[in-house]
């Protein structure tokens, strides 16, 4: 395999090569050709590492893919400790960005939906893969990725209130965990020793006094157990419009009795059109954010030019 080869360029390649091949996808098999190179000793080998690490765990949840969650804290080790190489450190943030692309709604793909390549993302892609000479050749990554999403529209371009239903459990598919800050440990007092010097000078106290005994060790507090998940159902609702990884499409459907058709299946993800059954009845529609930006509404009147006037030089 290439992976393992003598060449450390080679291996270097090949781990690029191999992550963009996989991108998205969580294949076992790639992971474990390139979870070995994480410990080669060229510092530039790590980083190809990680950066196609990154490319198949985009998009992937712990539930389908248990190590995610152990490569995300490896990253943040490597971008904090000040030991790691400044290579190796460089490649562990870009693996991170690509981990969270577009707020964990894209992922990394060189082909349409409909099968045919993308010029745009292939071209993004190789101008990436310059960054070791150029580093301003990162941003171009991100004209390989897509985002995934389901949208259907009507055709007034509307988008009405529907549900689709997915034959998996939700946790599949869900947004990973946030990152929790590190609790302070709190630290138990400890008694100041007493030397045996110092109970002989004191006065002897009157009456018996009680024979010392060791106190009894404190029980350890029990670690807070997290809680059990009750059983997940095997399928769920999603609303229009959704969140859709690449993976989760296959199990998409239209829930039955449902008022629209769409024009092409829902697995196909994207912008779908919907045919409208009821046309005669008025269809209820997504009620749309307010966002920040330009509006039509009217504004504070707008401040008029001073009058002319005039000015002589001379007088300064």
């Amino acid at each position: 395999m290439l992976v393992e080869h003598f060449n450390s360029h080679v291996r270097y390649g090949a781990a690029m090569a191999l992550g963009i091949a996989c991108a998205g996808t969580g294949y076992k098999e790639a992971i474990s050709l390139l979870e070995p190179l994480l410990s080669a000793k060229e510092n530039y080998v790590r980083q190809g590492a990680v950066i196609a690490l990154s490319f198949i765990y985009v998009q992937q949840t712990d539930v389908g893919c248990p190590k995610v969650g152990e490569f995300r804290k490896q990253l943040t080790k490597m971008t904090t400790e000040k030991g790691e190489d400044s290579m190796a450190k460089f490649g562990a943030i870009i693996a991170q960005g690509i981990l969270d692309v577009g707020g964990r709604n894209m992922t990394i793909a060189l082909h349409n939906r409909s099968g045919t390549i993308d010029m745009g993302g292939v071209v993004g892609m190789m101008a990436f893969q310059q960054f070791w000479y150029w580093h301003s050749m990162v941003p171009f990554i991100s004209l390989a990725c897509k985002p995934t999403c389901l949208i259907a529209l009507t055709k007034d371009l509307q988008m009405p209130k529907i549900e689709f239903k997915c034959n998996a459990r939700a946790s599949l598919f869900a947004y990973p965990p946030p990152l929790e800050s590190k609790k302070k440990e709190e630290h138990e007092k400890v008694e100041t020793a007493v030397l045996s010097i110092t109970h002989k000078k004191k006065p002897a106290k009157k009456g018996e006094e009680k024979m010392e005994v060791d106190e009894e060790p404190k029980p350890a507090k029990e670690e807070e157990k997290k809680p059990v998940p009750d059983n997940e159902p095997p399928t769920h609702t999603i609303e229009n419009p959704a969140r859709v990884v690449r993976l989760q499409l296959k199990t998409l459907s239209m829930m039955e009795n449902s008022r629209y058709k769409p024009v092409k299946s829902v697995t196909y993800g994207g912008i779908i059109m919907l045919l409208d059954r009821t046309p005669d009845q008025k269809a209820e529609l997504v009620v749309q954010a307010v966002a920040g930006g330009t509006t039509l509404d009217p504004a504070a009147p707008e401040k008029q030019p001073h009058s002319t006037f005039e000015i002589d030089l001379k007088d300064y």
